[in-house]
Formats: structure tokens, C-alpha cells, sequence
């Protein structure tokens, strides 16, 4: 299940609200008896403008202040606790007022609150309407019975939470600001400590008792709203998902900062915290705001204890059933580089019909993983290698040296949508969230930090934002830490952003520990920390472009495990360099299953390994088991041409017909009959294989260059699938020689059909001038051998 949390069913009063306002400009000394202008009760994000779907006006009051008159606008007002205040009971129900102001002019604020007017998608129409109250608990609590009730109807209650319909999941939240919820005074108070309500006039643009203090205001305004978002709209959905037994993923903000709100709070109430990554192309870099989201799903896992880290993947927009296993092996190395272990493919519609390509989510928009997929058939040895990694990737504990706290208001993707943190190669490392810092933080007797879920770090670095300022409650917390034997890296923070502490106290207590370094525990230089603890770099690599590489180290139960891949357009040969000793390291390769001994040498406490990877490959070094010998040189197999496999092919197109063909793209046979064809197509041909074999030799069937899956036969035998580069297959146990029957199913991609349908017009997917995929069995087909 997939909400947005809107629907047609979400009425007005439980729709996501705005703070609105109007001015009425009186003078003092005299009765006054007036109607006040209404403020604006448009539905939109703006205060005063309607968005262009029509919404019957919504108004509700929350206060009515009174503020000196002034020409200039930023001359400050004050806060006198509460003595600017209208009884709201003096407003009658027309709007008109019965005041005496005293001597004066003065600014009338009428302050309520209006809808924001944003409405789910993209959804058919008769299931689009306003979206919830994010802030608003008993209004997300009964969105999701009523949801969850339309759901049961329809599969039935068997088939609901613990069967059948298992799932929840909140997708990147998409509803746009929110400011407002007619229990944010009360919320406010109780959060924060003191009264808004003579603060008010700072949200409408007004300094009030001064600069500074107003953007303190703001400071605790902005942060009762991210708590409320992520309590009462995060925190119902999760309570709701589990009393029916299903378990409750979350995705955050993803791209940058859309709305108000703490990525890593919000994810923190999900069973499987998410993040989302696109459609990286093969030798690219994701774009930044989808690393620091995937940085920000995976430590809410690492530091509770929670085993998988999801990632919504292979999202990508106007590229239409245009990826095949090889284009989405990038995406898949990139998310579980950082930190996550469960894919979730955006998206595998289902295809109720038999109509092909299918259906999908939205017109040009999302991957398109269904059974209408020209390659569906052959899917498995993509899949196989996403469910190999994932597995392995879910095995024991994640490895890392820093806890990066990065402050208290901005979300990691606001903070690192950009630029990466700034963060020392070759450690690991965790954002810490607030909560966490806060209440789930111990010291083990040698100064280790060890969270409530078994996360253990070396030192705790205050970056980001907090250098410019923290609360009092972080400062006193960080305190405690210090005195416990935690070793800190940061400069001092200048002051507390909330107005409900006290500064002289914050620098009092700052200056203690930063002016002493606090035992030498307390430290500005993260180098110098680093060597006071004896922490060196969990990995180094040698040979190759380490900025090219994404590295992983999880610590099994009797081990460890570091997953290697390479990013790069270049090969990476080498050795890696890890902070292991003792143990034997192997490689473990994800795609075929395969497990090989490793050269390596033991020394100074450290174990080097040899690794060579072609672009786009990687990975998984496992030590494992006593080490009898402090080094071993293992020969990598070298593959030599055995024979070319020259000539034209059997190929049956179905639907098509049958021709002989050579090896090559089928969009460049003669006659262009198959030039727009998508499908499968199957060549066949007798081969020989020769008969000067050495004994014990290995073969191997490589079939050059594919568009874009293959599956091969040998003689009526399963020989594999060949989904990416080098498209190779080993086959000794299926070749002796003599004469063979080979066999090769290939499937290419819809592109070509859809561009051979296009008419031009709005509604085509393709142009019909579009350049066509390379297809087919392209070769050069050969056979090498190994001895």
C-alpha cells in the first residue's frame, strides 16, 4: 500500500492548514465597534492566492493582537506577554469588534487559519482530493481507518495485515508546506515552555522585541512544526500499520528541503526506514540530494538497532520501458554503497490486461519491472544479484568510526542536497539524529559511543549547523558525554537558537568545555582526535580512483565483510587495504554465485587484498576463519581465444518470420523488416569445439556485445543468462569436443517498437525519428579457454 495521505474522503476541517491574516488600521483613546477584514480564506500555498483547483472558502480564528502603528515595518514591536492580546471573545461572529485601544494607532491582526488547498497524486480522479492534516494526529489516525477500511472491503480481512496486503509505505512527502493545526498553540507551549501567542506578529513579517530574538521564535516555531510532522503523522501511520499487523516503510524529504521537517525524526517511526535514489546511468554519479537521502535513511537502522534499509530505485522520468539489467546495475551499486539493503523498484505495475508495453504509474514516469517487460523471461539473473547483495548486505552489524551530528533544525537533504558532509575518506559514518543524541547515546569504558541499538563509534563530530548554534539541552547532553569518556570534534556553538533557553547559562557551560578541551577530550582538529584514539582508515585503496569506489564494512559474527563496487568508467586494479588482521579474506561475487580464494598479505595490522574490477563491477571481500599464513599469491584465471564462431545464425523472429542472419544489430538487417522490432529472438547454429583441450581446462562462452539480455542452451541444457557486460558464460560442463547445438535467446527493449508507432503526435512516447537501440546477438562470438 502506497498513501499520500489524501483522498476524497478527507473533509476540509481535517485538511492541511495555513496561518492566514488581515489589517485593520484604528486609532486609540476611544471606544472602537467595527467589522474586521476577513483574511484571506483561499485554498493555496500563498496567503492570499487560490490555487487553480476551486475549493469552497475555509476560515477559522486563532487570535486577534494588537501592534503599535509604524512607518517602518521593521521597527521592533513588543511582546508583552499577552497585554497585545484581544480576547478572541470580544470578535463576533460577524467579524466586528468591542475594544477600547488605548492612545494611539493601531494595527489590528486578525490571525486564523485557512486550507493550503494541495491534493494527492498523481491518481485517477475519483481518487484525488485533499491531503490530511500532516500535524494533526486524530486527523492522520482517521484517514488511516478509513483507508485501511476501503482496503479490507476490497481484498477482504483475510487477506489484510497478515496476509495478502502485509505493507505500508509512505512515499517522499510530496503535500507541500504547512503551518498551521488548530492544536499548534497548545502543541507549542507544551514543546517549547512559553506562550506563542505574543510572538504571533513575527509570522507576519514584524520584528518583535528584536532581530534576534524574533529568529529565536522562529527557531521554536519551525521546530514544533517538524516534531509534529513527524509524531503525529509519521508516528500514527506506523502505530496504525502495526495494530493491523502490516509493517510500515518511510521515505522522508529526498530532494533537498520542500517542506519543514527533520528527515531523520520523520524516518525514525518506520519499521524500514527509506530513502530514494533515480536512475543513475552506468559510470555516473547520482544526483547529491539522493546520497545524502540514502545517508539519512540508513543511520535511523544503524543507530536503533533496525536490520534493512530500504531505497525506492530506478525511478527515472521520460525514458519510457528504456532500461535494461545492465542500464539499472549503476543504481544498485550506488544504494547499497550507501547503506541500504532492501531494493524497492519504482515501480512493478500490475498488468491486468494482456495489452502490451502495459500499463504504468504515470505517463513517463517510474521503471516498468512487469511480466510485459520484453525480458521478464530472463529477469532472473538481474534479480538474482539484487537478492544475493541484499542478502549478504543484511548479515551482521554496519561498521563505522564517526557519529556526525549535524544539528537540529535543517534535514540532512537540506544541509547535503549539494554538497557532500565533510567527511574523511576511508571511515564510515553515521548522522545522528537529535533524539538519538539526546536519550540512545552511552560510553563504553574505552570512550566507544554505543547507541540503543548496538551502533558503536569511535568519536562524535558536530557539524553542520550545530557549530552556529544548539540547544541547551544538546549542550548539557554533549556535557554528560564528556565527562563519560566520549571523545567530541567540533568548534564551540555560539548560542542556543531557541528563545526558551537561557544564554548566559549555554556559555557558561560552553566555555567550560571548549576552553579546557575538557581532559583533552574535546577536540577542534578531527586529525588530531583521530590519532588520540588510534583510529586509522577502516579502508584505503591503491591503483585505482578511490573517489571511484563505494565501500561498505559490516561486522559478521565470526568476521568481517566489506562490499567493493566500482562506480567508474575505468577498471580498478589494485588492493584494497583494510583494518582487519588474522583472518582469510575471499571473494564473493554477487553475480554468478561465485566464490574464489583472494591473494593477500597480513601486516602491521592490516589485511591487503588484490582486487581487479571492470567499470561497473563489484564485489564482496569476506575474512573469515584463521589466518595460517600472512600472505598467499592466488593466479587470476587468464582466458584465451579458443575459437571464433564465424558464419550466419538461424534466428526466429515469433510473429515475424525466420532468417539467417550474421552476428550484429537486427535494427541494421537488410530490407528493414526488423529494424523496429521489439521481443525475444532466437538464434540457433551448430558449433565445434576443438579438440586441442588441454585436460582440466575451463571454458568459457562469450558472447561479445548483446542488446540487450541473453539466455543460452547448450544442447537442449540451461547454460545461464547473460544480462550485462562482459556478456560471458562458463560452460565446461556443458562443451567437449566435437560438434554442439548453441542456442541464444535474445530480448531487446520496447524502444524500437515504440518508435516504429510513433506518429509524431502529443501522445507518443517516442519520436518517430528517434535513434534505435542496438538489438540482437552482435558479437563477436567466441570460446575461450582457461588452463
Amino acid at each position: 500500500m502506497f498513501p499520500s495521505t489524501g483522498a476524497p474522503f478527507v473533509q476540509p476541517d481535517q485538511a492541511m492548514k495555513k496561518l492566514v491574516w488581515s489589517e485593520t488600521r484604528i486609532s486609540g483613546g476611544r471606544p472602537f465597534d467595527g467589522k474586521l477584514v476577513l483574511p484571506p480564506a483561499v485554498a493555496g500555498s500563498y496567503q492570499d492566492i487560490a490555487d487553480a483547483a476551486p475549493l469552497a472558502p475555509f476560515y477559522r480564528d486563532v487570535a486577534v493582537l494588537a501592534v503599535p502603528e509604524a512607518d517602518d515595518r521593521l521597527r521592533p514591536v513588543a511582546a508583552r506577554d499577552g497585554a497585545a492580546a484581544i480576547e478572541t471573545r470580544r470578535l463576533r461572529a460577524d467579524g466586528s469588534l468591542d475594544w477600547r485601544p488605548p492612545a494611539g494607532n493601531w494595527t489590528i491582526l486578525r490571525l486564523g487559519y485557512a486550507l493550503t488547498g494541495h491534493r494527492n497524486g498523481p491518481a485517477p480522479a475519483e481518487a484525488t482530493g485533499l491531503e490530511v492534516d500532516k500535524l494533526d494526529a486524530g486527523a492522520v489516525r482517521g484517514y488511516a481507518q478509513n483507508y485501511f477500511a476501503k482496503y479490507r472491503g476490497a481484498v477482504g480481512i483475510d487477506r489484510f495485515g497478515g496476509a495478502g496486503v502485509t505493507a505500508l509505505l509512505s512515499d517522499s512527502i510530496e503535500a507541500g508546506p504547512q503551518n498551521w493545526t488548530p492544536e499548534m498553540l497548545a502543541a507549542f507551549r507544551q514543546s517549547r515552555g512559553y506562550d506563542a501567542v505574543p510572538w504571533l506578529p513575527a509570522l507576519t513579517g514584524r520584528i518583535v522585541e528584536s532581530a534576534e530574538k524574533t529568529d529565536r521564535f522562529l527557531w521554536d516555531f519551525r521546530q514544533t512544526i517538524a516534531e509534529l510532522l513527524a509524531r503525529n503523522h509519521y508516528g500514527v501511520l506506523a502505530a496504525a500499520a502495526r495494530a493491523e499487523g502490516m509493517t510500515y516503510y518511510a521515505e522522508a524529504l529526498e530532494d533537498h528541503r520542500p517542506q519543514l521537517g527533520d528527515d531523520l525524526a520523520m524516518r525514525a517511526h518506520a519499521d524500514v526506514p527509506m530513502g530514494a535514489l533515480w536512475t543513475v546511468p552506468a559510470g555516473g554519479t547520482p544526483r547529491q540530494t539522493f546520497v545524502a537521502d540514502l545517508q539519512g535513511a540508513a543511520p535511523v537502522a544503524h543507530t536503533v538497532g533496525k536490520p534493512l534499509v530500504a531505497a525506492e530505485t530506478f525511478t527515472a522520468f521520460g525514458a519510457p520501458w528504456a532500461f535494461a539489467p545492465r542500464d539499472l546495475k549503476a543504481t544498485a551499486d550506488w544504494a547499497f554503497a550507501l547503506g541500504v539493503n532492501r531494493i524497492m523498484i519504482h515501480t512493478s505495475p500490475h498488468q491486468p490486461t494482456e495489452d502490451k508495453p502495459g500499463m504504468s504509474l504515470a505517463p513517463q514516469l517510474g521503471q516498468y519491472f512487469s511480466r510485459h517487460e520484453t525480458w521478464a523471461e530472463m529477469a532472473r539473473g538481474w534479480t538474482d544479484y539484487l537478492a544475493r547483495t541484499a542478502y549478504l548486505l543484511q548479515q551482521g552489524r554496519p561498521v563505522a568510526d564517526i557519529a556526525y551530528f549535524a544539528g537540529e533544525e535543517a534535514p540532512i537533504t537540506g544541509l547535503y542536497g549539494e554538497t557532500p558532509a565533510p567527511l574523511p575518506p576511508g571511515h564510515g559514518f553515521d548522522f545522528l539524529s537529535r533524539d538519538m543524541l539526546l536519550d540512545g547515546l552511552s560510553v563504553a569504558a574505552d570512550g566507544t559511543l554505543v547507541t540503543s541499538g548496538g551502533a558503536r563509534y569511535a568519536l562524535l563530530e558536530l557539524g553542520g549547523e550545530s557549530a552556529a548554534g544548539m540547544t541547551l539541552a544538546t549542550l548539557e547532553r554533549i556535557a554528560v558525554l564528556v565527562e563519560q569518556g566520549a571523545t567530541i570534534v567540533g568548534t564551540r556553538p555560539q548560542g542556543s537558537p531557541s528563545l526558551a533557553d537561557d544564554p548566559a547559562r549555554f556559555a557558561v557551560l560552553a566555555n567550560r568545555l571548549w576552553a579546557s578541551g575538557a581532559g583533552r577530550r574535546v577536540w577542534t582538529d578531527r586529525a588530531a582526535a583521530m590519532r588520540a584514539r588510534g583510529l586509522t582508515r577502516d579502508w584505503s585503496l591503491s591503483g585505482a580512483d578511490e573517489t571511484a569506489v563505494g565501500v561498505v564494512h559490516r561486522q559478521l559474527a565470526e568476521g568481517h565483510m566489506y562490499f567493493v563496487a566500482n562506480h567508474g568508467t575505468g577498471p580498478v586494479l589494485g588492493e584494497v587495504s583494510l583494518r582487519v588482521a588474522g583472518l582469510v579474506p575471499t571473494l564473493w561475487f554477487a553475480d554468478t554465485g561465485e566464490i574464489r580464494p583472494a591473494s593477500y598479505r597480513i601486516e602491521g595490522g592490516r589485511t591487503t587484498v588484490a582486487l581487479d574490477l571492470a567499470p561497473g563491477d563489484a564485489v564482496f571481500v569476506v575474512l573469515r576463519g584463521h589466518a595460517d599464513t600472512l600472505s598467499r599469491v592466488v593466479p587470476a584465471p587468464r582466458w584465451q581465444p579458443l575459437s571464433t564462431i564465424e558464419g550466419s545464425w538461424e534466428v526466429a523472429f515469433p510473429g515475424v518470420g525466420n532468417y539467417r542472419l550474421p552476428a550484429g544489430s537486427w535494427t541494421e538487417a537488410p530490407g528493414g523488416t526488423l529494424h523496429k522490432y521489439s521481443g525475444t529472438a532466437t538464434y540457433r547454429r551448430d558449433i565445434e569445439v576443438p579438440s586441442r583441450i588441454a585436460p582440466g581446462s575451463r571454458l568459457m562462452l562469450d558472447l561479445g556485445e548483446v542488446g540487450d539480455v541473453a539466455r543460452v542452451r547448450i544442447d537442449g541444457h540451461d547454460a545461464g543468462i547473460a544480462w550485462k557486460p562482459p556478456y560471458r558464460l562458463e560452460v565446461t560442463r556443458l562443451l567437449t569436443p566435437g560438434m554442439h547445438r548453441l542456442e541464444v535467446e535474445v530480448a531487446n527493449l520496447w524502444v524500437n517498437r515504440l518508435t516504429g508507432m510513433s506518429k509524431g503526435g502529443s501522445q507518443d512516447v517516442y519520436r518517430p525519428d528517434a535513434s534505435l537501440r542496438p538489438s540482437g546477438l552482435i558479437g563477436p562470438v567466441r570460446l575461450l579457454v582457461s588452463r
